[in-house]
């Protein structure tokens, strides 16, 4: 059975070895020309742990095993912003991935937010796809980080919403 819950301190250790092993596989699909290493891959434990403190971090457990995280910051009181999702690799493809993002937009929706941002390789057609299918759109591109990045964005509640917070990460 699957369970969503908020991380607490004691998650960190393997949501680190997590986000290490997912990032891991997305530095892969990176254009191998690319000299950009995923600040995922770079993270350590008082990262994670600060990420816990000052933002939100879902996580999720199958049959009582992590599996996958997200996490999601507040930049306006309108936009949130999501980041370090991932699941296992070995588990991809069983739903963990979508009941953590319905958490973050569900979550979002209730607290008022009109929309929520991520980052990602528009390349990675796989990803691409995902995203399209939670019915997220691309706003734009940037090749600031060394491969092309999309920012794709998913609108809640409607209304022009300012998504200026969100192009420098």
């Amino acid at each position: 059975m699957l369970e969503i819950r908020k991380a607490d301190i004691s998650d960190s250790d393997w949501i680190l070895n997590l986000t290490h092993k997912a990032f891991s596989v997305y530095q892969k699909a990176l254009n191998s020309s690319s000299t950009f290493i995923s600040p995922a891959l770079l993270e350590t434990l008082d990262d994670v742990r600060n990420d816990i403190i000052k933002n939100n971090v879902y996580v999720a457990y199958l049959d009582n095993h992590p599996v996958g995280s997200i996490r999601f910051k507040t930049l306006s009181n309108q936009l949130a912003y999501i980041y370090r999702f991932g699941v296992d690799p070995e588990l991809n493809n069983n739903g963990v991935g979508s009941e953590l993002i319905n958490k973050v937009i569900d979550e979002c929706a209730i607290n008022g937010y009109k929309a929520i941002a991520l980052h990602t390789n528009s390349k990675y057609y796989k990803l691409a796809k995902y995203y399209y299918g939670r019915e997220f759109y691309v706003h734009s591109t940037d090749f600031s980080k060394g491969y092309i990045r999309a920012l794709f964005v998913k609108d809640l509640n409607g209304g022009n919403i300012d998504l200026s917070p969100a192009f420098s990460l």
